[in-house]
């Protein structure tokens, strides 16, 4: 048998890791998929298929592309290489890489004009020839000091998160998950807790535990019989009483007794006088004829 000399051996291993990478490349199947949306700023984890998170995020203000010293946001697929941040706490700050033992006061931190790493850091390797130099380039998600400029684009390449989410971005999705980061928007998410209240009324999710829900009729508006009447807005006067006659209008002494009760009502004494003047002159013209 013929023996495979050094620079053979050195051949057969640049093979082998080729061959191995673009495998890699191209079967990566994690149960845990992590989706960036340029358009969005927004990061949603997916695990088996379910979404389970959605958190705010930034990307670069620079724009998108991979080029070294761009500070862009490089798209397509990658795998999350080092999780790097253990113990630390919220709102401590790195230097490359590596914690330095100080702790930014997070409600004070946006004053600061530069952008800190704080809290965690994924740092990611790229998976495809458009983002190859993500890894060598330090792009990662991590926390910032700049939580205010949180779901608009102004970081320096790196994804952006609040301390918080990052730290819960962390504790669920585990080392060789996929990230894609992506132009288009992430789709609707699922709302199966909307949906279930839609099914109910309203009451009987503000009700405790165990209560006596009402009927579906009585968390309608209240509509009455059609044999009971409809009371419609207040009459102006009063409604005459059942034993009382009528107001007759063709009755002149009864229109000058209601004259003389108003003008009395009103504060005008001399109000009766005048219509007794008024009628004794009409009496003595009538017998005068």
């Amino acid at each position: 048998m013929r023996r495979v000399g050094l620079g053979g051996k050195l051949c057969v291993c640049a093979l082998a890791a080729l061959l191995s990478s673009c495998v890699t490349t191209t079967t990566y199947k994690p149960t845990t998929v992590v989706r960036v949306s340029v358009h969005d700023q927004a990061l949603e984890v997916v695990k088996d298929g379910t979404p389970t998170h959605r958190f705010p995020v930034s990307t670069s203000r620079f724009g998108l592309g991979d080029q070294p010293n761009s500070f862009r946001t490089p798209l397509g697929r990658f795998v999350v290489q080092n999780k790097i941040g253990d113990g630390v706490p919220l709102g401590g700050k790195f230097y490359h890489r590596h914690y330095t033992g100080e702790r930014v006061d997070l409600e004070r931190g946006s004053a600061l004009s530069h952008d800190s790493l704080l809290t965690r850091i994924l740092w990611l390797r790229g998976l495809e020839g458009q983002n190859r130099n993500a890894y060598g380039r330090g792009i990662y998600i991590h926390g910032t000091n700049q939580e205010a400029l949180i779901g608009q684009r102004a970081s320096y390449g790196c994804i952006r998160m609040r301390n918080r989410d990052v730290l819960s971005l962390y504790e669920s999705v585990p080392l060789g998950s996929l990230v894609v980061i992506q132009l288009d928007p992430l789709p609707p998410p699922p709302r199966p807790l909307i949906a279930s209240a839609a099914a109910r009324p309203a009451a009987a999710l503000l009700s405790p535990a165990g209560a006596t829900q009402p009927s579906a009729a009585a968390n309608l508006s209240p509509v009455p019989p059609k044999a009971l009447p409809v009371q419609s807005s207040a009459p102006s006067h009063p409604a005459a009483a059942p034993n009382q006659r009528p107001h007759s209008t063709s009755s002149r002494a009864a229109d000058r007794h209601a004259v003389v009760h108003h003008a009395r009502s009103q504060g005008h004494p001399r109000g009766d006088r005048s219509l007794r003047g008024k009628h004794l002159a009409k009496a003595a013209t009538r017998k005068d004829v």
